[in-house]
């Protein structure tokens, strides 16, 4: 799989990504290499995935925990992932709406997913922009869960604070 470096991006369109997503998940879940691929939209919300050498893929959705200046998902957004299949994000090691492929959840299925995550709750057009970085973690030694807790990006405002920030309508 092409990657195109953790600091650059490819742009396209968001029907583009969404088209492509059954192919590039996978060439991922194929790879030897640990590979990782966030697709930003233009509002700063992101979905990301992760494929260990093994092949296990998972997905993630921005959640409320990681949200920052972006556009915070209201209630009902939060119920639909739930409803879609989507595990609730766990603070300390979790902070995203995730799913992982295994043998009761396809790739193609994380696929579905993804583009209902994307048009029914993140509220993409396929017109937008999206930007798309991939890249290879190297591994020096330790576990992949440790790599990939080393790798997350975490939120650090209280709960209280997080608890005022003001969610969509």
């Amino acid at each position: 799989m092409h990657v195109t470096g953790e600091r650059s991006g490819v742009r396209a369109k968001v029907g583009s990504f969404i088209s492509n997503l059954p192919e590039m998940l996978g060439a991922m879940a194929l790879d030897p290499r640990c590979l990782v691929a966030i697709v930003e939209f233009s509002d700063g919300r992101y979905v990301q995935f992760w494929a260990e050498p093994d092949g296990r893929t998972s997905a993630e959705v921005v959640s409320n925990l990681n949200i920052g200046d972006a556009v915070a998902l209201s209630g009902e957004d939060e119920e639909s992932l739930f409803e879609m299949g989507w595990h609730e994000p766990v603070p300390a090691h979790s902070p995203n709406w995730r799913v992982e492929a295994d043998e009761t959840i396809g790739l193609l299925r994380v696929a579905v997913m993804v583009r209902r995550a994307v048009y029914e709750v993140l509220r993409e057009r396929t017109d937008n922009i999206v930007t798309l970085r991939s890249f290879a973690l190297e591994r020096s030694g330790e576990g992949w869960r440790e790599v990939q807790s080393a790798a997350r990006v975490y939120v650090t405002a209280p709960w209280e604070e997080i608890d005022r920030i003001p969610r969509a309508q």
